[in-house]
């Protein structure tokens, strides 16, 4: 079975958003290409238990987005446009998983430039995934 991550990372793919390996990474973001998207974990809610069995678990993902050389737009842009794609997700399957919602936390943050002056900017989700 796949992992909310996993999922995340095919359903941005069946998107359009890029290919995984090639431009959207899971868990870590290369030095190349300029132009990428990562997928992160982050530490998400309490799983809700009934009779000591996980019944909906609550992770939290993180997706930033690296444009060109200042091209600060273009981050801002696709991480906006990512950050409403995922908000419309409910009460679905992807790669195997049941979820339930994925909801935006806060809004678009602009994270700064690397040291190649490429703007990264993340977009923050909470999950609820049916066990």
């Amino acid at each position: 079975m796949s992992t909310i991550l996993e999922a995340i990372g095919d359903y941005l793919v069946a998107q359009g958003y890029g290919t995984l390996g090639t431009n959207i990474f899971l868990g870590k973001m290369p030095n190349k290409p300029d132009v990428c998207i990562g997928i992160y974990e982050n530490e998400g809610g309490v799983p809700d238990f009934t009779m000591g069995t996980v019944l909906l678990d609550n992770p939290a993902i993180q997706i930033i987005v690296r444009a060109g050389i200042e091209d600060y737009p273009t981050a801002r842009d696709t991480a906006q446009s990512i950050r409403l794609l995922l908000a419309q997700v409910a009460n679905t399957t992807l790669s195997g998983i049941t979820v339930l919602r994925i909801a935006p936390v806060g809004s678009i943050l602009p994270m700064g430039d690397d040291t190649n002056d490429r703007p990264h900017v993340s977009a923050n989700f909470r999950c609820i995934i049916q066990s």
